[in-house]
């Protein structure tokens, strides 16, 4: 049996033994960890959370950090195409037979607990908790984790030893967990903060700000806004990457990323000061981190379904995980500066609990020809005949509706054009199965 087919095993055997649905909490899981040893408070690890950016900065402070000579631990959500992507050791995809040890152990730990067999672990719950046995066995040097929901009450946050938090840009996203405000999501993003523990945000409004700080004072924790630890700008944006500048007193230089977009730009930046925090703090000590790591670190990241080119033959055809109204405008900004005047298609599916009224907003803007569809066999994607409905009532400009989003993009790539696939990542990692060069 091939890796792929036995990651699909993994994954049935999760989905037997979880719970339905996001159910925020701690108890669960600590009761799980518990029985396991308490693997989460055997590694050093750096805690990425926030709303739009997460896995960029993730995987590009990883990249340094294996350029530096460290065995590091990367564990991000959710997966694209294999489930075997949510876990990686020194650059390297855990094997599944390192998830399938773990599993089992989990599996005896539960039908072994009265409390655990009547209110079972969440899939996310049962995958953190495999995910922190094998970096704990894996004896890394650091982990770099990207909270799922990113609020106090997601499964990362029940991480011991956190070494440093980094907060990428808050927006509104999961409201019915987070809250539909700002503010809200702010308050429950930055609860992720620990006493006397580094922290960085990427920055954003002036309450926002207010927010985060005011966070900080209470609960006693090292926290800065990115700008003020240093300055930085995108130089040029292209379908080779992004170059940019960064400027501070440990930081002085220009850096290119694979990565698409001048948000882009904000993610490196941060993962790159988040790297000199790591360097200079007394605390932390991880002194082998020089320049040729970080500019070799930045330069060698890789991030699948962030405007990444699957078919490079024209037409392209790209994947783009933005989900939600801040990283939708994020992605028109990038095109406007890439395409200019000129034109392409867009086949977007959504899920239903996102702003789609917002989302489809954006996308009118954007001036390009909708080609709508759905995520096959997942019950949250908004069919396709309803994004039809909705998006022609705010009279975008459609080409149709099509249940199998392979055909719209066959139909889309048919015109010659180059064609955007965004919305939902799920919509993502299934063109990505189907279409990757």
């Amino acid at each position: 049996m091939d890796d792929i087919n036995k990651f699909q095993e993994i994954e049935k055997k999760l989905q037997f033994l979880a719970s339905p649905g996001i159910r925020p909490g701690l108890a669960r899981l600590s009761h799980l960890l518990l029985l396991l040893g308490n693997p989460e408070r055997k590694f050093k690890a750096v805690h990425v959370v926030g709303t739009n950016g997460k896995g960029s900065t993730a995987s590009t402070l990883s990249s340094i950090l294996k350029e530096s000579g460290y065995k590091t631990a990367l564990y991000t959500s959710p997966h694209l195409v294999s489930f075997g992507e949510r876990l990686s050791i020194g650059g390297e995809e855990a094997l599944p037979e390192m998830w399938e040890r773990a599993l089992g152990i989990i599996e005896m730990g539960i039908v072994s607990s009265d409390r655990l067999r009547s209110d079972p672990p969440t899939y996310f719950e049962l995958i953190t908790a495999a995910a922190f046995m094998i970096i704990a066995e894996e004896d890394v040097d650091i982990a770099v984790v990207e909270a799922g929901l990113g609020g106090r009450l997601d499964a990362t946050n029940i991480l011991s030893d956190v070494i440093l938090t980094l907060i990428t840009p808050i927006g509104i996203d999961h409201s019915e967990y987070l809250g539909n405000s700002l503010a809200s999501v702010a308050k429950e993003k930055f609860a992720v903060m620990r006493p006397e523990i580094p922290a960085i945000f990427s920055g954003g409004e002036e309450d926002i700000e207010s927010i985060f700080f005011d966070t900080a004072f209470k609960k006693g924790t090292q926290a800065q806004v990115l700008r003020r630890l240093c300055s930085y700008g995108t130089l040029h944006i292209s379908f080779e990457g992004t170059d940019f500048y960064v400027e501070s007193e440990c930081l002085c230089a220009d850096y290119h990323t694979p990565l698409i977009g001048t948000h882009q730009t904000e993610n490196a930046a941060l993962a790159l000061a988040g790297a000199c925090v790591l360097k200079f703090s007394s605390k932390t000590k991880f002194e082998n981190i020089t320049f040729p790591a970080l500019y070799n670190g930045v330069i060698s990241v890789k991030w699948p379904g962030r405007f990444e080119i699957i078919k490079k033959k024209s037409p392209l055809l790209i994947v783009d995980g933005a989900h939600n109204p801040h990283a939708l405008k994020r992605l028109a900004e990038n095109t406007g500066i890439i395409y200019g005047s000129e034109s392409f298609n867009m086949v977007v599916a959504m899920m239903k609990d996102k702003d789609i009224s917002e989302s489809l907003d954006i996308i009118k803007k954007m001036g390009t020809s909708l080609y709508c569809t759905q995520v096959p066999g997942m019950d949250r994607s908004l069919s396709a005949k309803d994004l039809l409905a909705m998006a022609e009532e705010k009279n975008i400009r459609c080409a149709g509706k099509w249940e199998d989003p392979t055909l719209a993009v066959e139909k889309s790539l048919g015109t010659g054009k180059d064609t955007i696939c965004c919305g939902s990542l799920f919509l993502s990692g299934y063109i990505k199965k189907h279409f990757d060069d």
